[in-house]
C-alpha cells in the first residue's frame, strides 16, 4: 500500500512539474537559422507547446528573425512586424498558444525559404477525475520538451493503479 502511495505522489509531481519542462527548440537543429534548411520538415518534426522557446542560432548580420502577422508572413514583409531580432543568438519565447510566423528579414531569404509558422498548443493540466486522453499516433512528431512524455508516463503509471 505504501508503494501505491508513493506512485500516485510521484504521478501528481510530475503533473505539477510537466510545465517547468519546458525546451529549448533550436530552429534548424545543428544547422541553425541557414538557407540551407528544409523548416517544413523541421517544423514537421517538432512540437511546440506553451512554455517552449525557440533559439535562433546565426551569424550576426547575415540574417535576422521577424515575426510577423499572417498576412506580413505571406507578403515576406516586415512592414508591420509584430517584433525582430537580430543578435545572432535569439530566444524567442511561445507565452501563448495559436499561429506565429517566422522569417528571415535580410535580403531574399524569406522568398528564397527562410521562414516558417507554428501552432503552438496549449499545456494541458489534467484534474484529478479527468480520463487520461488516447495515447497520440506512432508516427507523432516528437519534440517540444520533455513535459508531453513525462505527463503521458505518469497517465500510464496512474492507469496501471487503478
Amino acid at each position: 500500500m505504501a508503494s501505491k502511495s508513493l506512485l500516485i505522489v510521484a504521478v501528481a509531481v510530475l503533473f505539477v512539474a510537466a510545465p517547468a519542462l519546458a525546451a529549448d527548440l533550436v530552429v534548424g537543429d545543428d544547422k541553425g537559422w541557414d538557407l540551407e534548411v528544409d523548416y517544413d520538415e523541421w517544423v514537421d518534426g517538432n512540437q511546440f507547446i506553451v512554455g517552449d522557446r525557440l533559439v535562433f542560432k546565426y551569424t550576426k548580420g547575415n540574417h535576422s528573425v521577424v515575426e510577423a502577422t499572417a498576412a506580413g508572413f505571406a507578403a515576406c514583409s516586415d512592414a508591420n512586424s509584430l517584433a525582430t531580432w537580430s543578435s545572432g543568438d535569439d530566444q524567442v519565447p511561445l507565452s501563448g498558444s495559436g499561429q506565429r510566423w517566422f522569417f528571415s528579414g535580410v535580403g531574399k531569404d524569406c522568398v528564397q525559404g527562410m521562414r516558417f509558422n507554428v501552432t503552438v498548443l496549449p499545456v494541458v493540466k489534467l484534474s484529478p477525475s479527468a480520463s487520461p486522453p488516447p495515447p497520440p499516433p506512432s508516427s507523432a512528431p516528437s519534440g517540444g520538451g520533455v513535459a508531453p512524455a513525462l505527463a503521458a508516463a505518469a497517465v500510464a503509471a496512474a492507469a496501471l493503479l487503478f
